[in-house]
Order: C-alpha cells, then sequence, then structure tokens
C-alpha cells in the first residue's frame, strides 16, 4: 500500500495536508522498502515463486543492495 493512500484519502482535508507536510522523502523511501520486505515474507510464506521472482526485480530496481537483503532475510540470526 501507498504510503500517499491515506493523504489521498484525507487530500482536502487538515489531517492530510499535516501528514503530507510531516512525512520526509527519506521516511516514504523507508515504508516503502519496508513494504518490499512484507511483500516478500508473505509471498515466500505462501511459497509464490513468481510474486517472489517480481518482488526481487522491483527490489533491484530500487537499489541493489537490497537483493542481498532478500536473499538472507530468512536465515537465523547468529549469536
Amino acid at each position: 500500500m501507498s504510503p500517499y493512500l491515506f493523504s489521498a484519502d484525507h487530500a482536502h482535508s487538515d489531517l492530510g495536508v499535516r501528514l503530507r507536510t510531516a512525512v520526509t522523502v527519506a521516511e516514504a523511501l523507508t515504508m516503502s522498502i519496508s513494504e518490499v520486505f512484507a511483500e516478500y515474507a508473505d509471498a515466500r510464506r505462501t511459497s509464490d515463486l513468481p510474486r517472489m521472482a517480481a518482488i526481487r526485480d522491483y527490489a533491484a530496481a530500487l537499489d541493489d543492495s537490497l537483493l542481498a537483503e532478500l536473499d538472507g532475510f530468512d536465515y537465523p540470526a547468529a549469536a
């Protein structure tokens, strides 16, 4: 879901104006990347390989280093 969907619903309200002026580009990008990981987790959980591939293609277009992060997404953390 787009981080701007909520503000579009309230485009002409004071709440929408405050949201658009409070969210920086960096925060919007961070939300977008968070959503990429959430979508990837869901696709992986359901073993949806075509969707996983599409998400990886999208991540590569955003930033090549995201692919490495997706590759290591489900590895257990080292203690």
